[in-house]
């Protein structure tokens, strides 16, 4: 399926109101965009956004709580979550009843 422009800026807004020290799943993006089968489509959105964007993208993990990204770009977002007080488990998760935002889903 193509990705539509109005689902890609629905997924732009709901990403630049995650608050600082909160995360959320591409599943409650989804959700929040009013398409909750779209998670995929909301990957492929984040996946065009520029590493550079001013977007908290980074505040973006997994149903798991866990960032879903890898190498470099992992070790970036965790720095930033735990800059703005965000605390990970010896697994490496983020509790979503603390941290989460539009929790529970």
């Amino acid at each position: 399926m193509e990705q539509t422009d109005d689902f890609a800026h629905q997924v732009y807004a709901i990403i630049a109101a995650i608050p600082e020290g909160k995360v959320t799943t591409y599943g409650t993006i989804a959700r929040l965009a009013g398409l909750p089968t779209y998670v995929r489509q909301v990957c492929a959105v984040l996946r065009g956004i520029p590493s550079d964007s001013i977007l908290p993208c980074h505040r973006i993990i997994n149903g798991q709580g866990k960032i879903t990204v890898t190498g470099e770009t992992y070790q970036r977002h965790k720095k930033a979550l735990l800059k703005e007080g965000v605390v990970f488990n010896k697994n490496d998760k983020i509790d979503f009843k603390v941290f989460g935002w539009n929790y529970p889903y």
